[in-house]
């Protein structure tokens, strides 16, 4: 048995520790909640959403090592359109990103499975090993996906080594399985990512198997597509992996609540009947992932108004095997008379939408019934349905890709030739949206769904190595299983979740000139008319230095004189709305613990004739001299004569600290019932103003919003009009 493994490779292993699980104080998980704040004193029902967001470092030092085995389909229809060529390719791709902590085995499978290599440490000694272990796999007839899952979960149930490490199992296959029945095979206890080749095989087994296992996603990859990226957004979201076992508790309070159900979707759930806490199981957390639920909570009648707590949170999870908690999240809420009786009219932009999300994937559960027992008829007709469904929900950048993904769908469906695809694009889109998860779905106007900075790189990578692969040259090994932040998508999709548009500049290369000509004395001939001539050349450089120098100035006056005609040309951000939601305040040691807000701002073109763009977002807004929040937003075009909105909804900050200045002013601002926050930046935008064409320009943001608070939490409106971006 000890001949199976490399176990004298030096990979990292986790002792189970002795004490008790210790209080995360790094907040490697965090919360945020979006919920209607007030309710009637009379029984009622509401929704809460929680997200828990991974905001773990994912650095080289914390990742975990990876144990995977990748057993891959090597039956007769891999011959197909080169499949067997583009797995190779992805296989190498893999075994280049893997590092020393991480170990690799190999399983091919036709009629019967055969593990080709065990568990070896992806060392730079083992890799040309590896690497010729999939350059020597050839076609075999029967496709028995049964006997290449039992062998690999054989491979990792075998392993001495598993302390503190990630074990998973990529399956490709292109066909349909003739021998065994793989959906049998129990596959709870590690994720399995199943890909899918072309339209030749069942998706219904393949997705079966992801959706059984623990995390696992379905991946379908059509014929024109390379299988390097599917492999590499996977591969990305697995060595950024540093919470394990992750379990989110949600708790009611006695006396003021009743959970009486917690929407976790595919996630497994368990319930306390002492306490009535519920307990979802997540598992493993790809870096920079989030995790949503909605609670649905029952308030029992009470006398009079009250601040109660509609639910408390908490997640327990490891890391290198050491157990965590986290930090509880009470979730407030206030009983009051004047509170909605119907939760809809004050419901939260981000709890409506998750709520349409999920109405959504019912929609396609019910398409996938009808498309499997052959009404493709009746699945179109239901698909028209999701459709108008989502006409009435407000557009954001969920509920834009909500339609997409309909609209390509009904494309799809309606297309001859391609029910297959539909099928199997269908089922893989279903399985990322209850895992929250990316998965090879083909991205939709450029977006994929549930992408992290880490899958986005890894994709990155994927692109530049397929496209060198092609050209005939394999690509070097990274020595490194990290991805590289200078990738460009990893740059893009960080600049997205930042709000903001790189600009990558080249550094300028300085370059010395010499004359290598010696000279003889300064005062020779030959020096004579050089000091001359010298002389003559200073005297013009003078004189026109002195020109320049007036038409610099000139230039200037002009411009500040054209601007000051056209500045009301000038696309400018004003905020249109904001609302403060709610605010937490320790008066003992100043803390912030909660403050939730929206705000809404307008981009306006005054320009009847060109369009504006706006380049770059960047606000912060202050209470009493300290950073709450940051607004940012991505480049974007406001036609002429007309605004567009920016919004920003139940946006939360936690755990800011006030010092003793800020707190003496906060205590009177609370007991003025006005609370005032300070928003400032700059905004760089892109118009016509007078007869400069597309000029490039920063105009400040500096403005006070005072809230009513306690009160409507509404923001003054002699405020709001003042507010807005001004240049100079």
């Amino acid at each position: 048995m000890s001949s199976d493994f490399d176990e004298d490779q030096n990979v990292p292993y986790a002792h189970p520790p002795d004490g008790p699980p210790l209080l995360d104080r790094a907040d490697n998980v965090r919360f945020r909640w979006h919920a209607s704040d007030r309710a009637p004193l009379h029984e009622n029902r509401q929704q809460v959403l929680l997200e828990v967001h991974d905001a773990s470092s994912a650095a080289a030092s914390d990742r975990l090592g990876l144990d995977l085995v990748a057993v891959l389909d090597v039956s007769k229809s891999m011959r197909k359109k080169d499949r067997l060529g583009k797995m190779k390719t992805a296989m190498h791709f893999v075994i280049n990103k893997l590092g020393p902590k991480d170990r690799l085995s190999i399983v091919k499978f036709s009629e019967e499975a055969e593990r080709l290599c065990p568990l070896l440490s992806v060392t730079p000694a083992n890799k040309p090993h590896l690497m010729a272990i999939v350059d020597g796999l050839q076609v075999i007839d029967p496709t028995n996906i049964r006997d290449g899952l039992e062998t690999a979960l054989g491979v990792l149930g075998r392993r001495r080594i598993s302390g503190g490490r990630l074990a998973s199992i990529f399956l490709l296959s292109d066909g349909d399985e003739n021998i065994g029945h793989a959906t049998n095979v129990d596959v709870s206890d590690v994720p399995v990512y199943t890909f899918g080749f072309g339209t030749d095989f069942d998706p219904k087994v393949l997705d079966e198997i992801a959706r059984r296992s623990k995390g696992g996603t379905f991946n379908f990859v059509d014929d024109g597509e390379n299988m390097t990226e599917p492999f590499s957004q996977i591969l990305g979201g697995l060595l950024s992996v540093v919470v394990q076992d992750l379990k989110l508790i949600v708790s009611p309070q006695p006396g003021d609540s009743i959970l009486e159900d917690v929407d976790s979707r595919l996630y497994q759930q368990t319930r306390d009947d002492n306490s009535g806490a519920v307990i979802v199981h997540f598992g493993d957390l790809f870096a920079g992932e989030i995790r949503r639920v909605i609670a649905h909570i029952r308030l029992p009648a009470v006398g009079q108004k009250k601040n109660a707590t509609a639910i408390t949170a908490q997640c327990s999870y490891s890391i290198r095997g050491q157990p965590f908690y986290s930090r509880r999240l009470p979730v407030p809420i206030r009983r009051t008379p004047t509170g909605s009786a119907d939760p809809s009219r004050t419901m939260p932009v981000a709890l409506r939408t998750e709520r349409a999300r999920r109405h959504h994937v019912t929609f396609l559960d019910e398409v996938r019934t009808m498309a499997d027992g052959g009404d493709l008829h009746g699945a179109q007709g239901k698909l028209v349905e999701a459709r108008n469904d989502l006409a009435h929900e407000q557009s954001n950048p969920m509920i834009d890709f909500l339609r997409a993904t309909l609209d390509k769908l009904l494309g799809l469906i309606t297309s001859p030739g391609q029910h297959a695809g539909f099928r199997a694009y269908l089922r893989s889109l279903r399985t990322s949206h209850d895992r929250e998860r990316v998965a090879a779905t083909g991205d939709v106007k450029g977006v994929r769904l549930f992408e992290t900075r880490h899958t986005s790189a890894f994709r990155g990578q994927a692109k530049r190595f397929e496209k060198q692969a092609t050209m005939g040259h394999r690509p070097p090994a990274h020595h490194d299983s990290n991805f590289n932040e200078d990738d460009d998508d990893t740059h893009r999709l960080r600049d997205r979740e930042e709000g903001r548009t790189r600009t990558r500049m080249e550094r300028p290369v300085a370059v010395e000139a010499r004359n290598n000509r010696p000279w003889k004395t300064w005062w020779g001939d030959d020096d004579k008319h050089r000091w001359s001539s010298a002389r003559s050349t200073s005297a013009c450089a003078w004189v026109l230095c002195i020109l320049c120098v007036l038409l610099v100035i000139g230039a200037i006056v002009l411009g500040i004189l054209l601007f000051a005609v056209y500045n009301h040309k000038m696309p400018y951000l004003a905020v249109a709305d904001a609302q403060l939601g709610a605010l937490q305040y320790a008066g003992q040691d100043g803390t912030v613990q909660n403050l939730q807000l929206s705000i809404a701002f307008l981009a306006i073109n005054k320009d009847s004739r060109a369009d504006a763009s706006f380049s770059r977002v960047n606000l912060a807004l202050k209470l009493q001299g300290v950073d709450m929040l940051l607004f940012r937003a991505p480049p974007f075009v406001v036609p002429p004569d007309s605004s567009m909105p920016l919004q920003y909804n139940d946006v939360v900050s936690t755990g800011r600290r006030l010092d003793k200045a800020g707190m003496r002013s906060m205590d009177k601002s609370l007991n003025a019932g006005v609370v005032p926050f300070d928003l400032h930046g700059k905004v760089r935008t892109r118009g016509n103003t007078g007869i400069f064409q597309n000029t490039q320009f920063w105009t400040r943001f500096s403005c006070r919003l005072r809230f009513f608070f306690p009160g409507n939490g509404t923001v003054i409106p002699a405020d709001r009009r003042s507010c807005r971006s001004r240049w100079p």
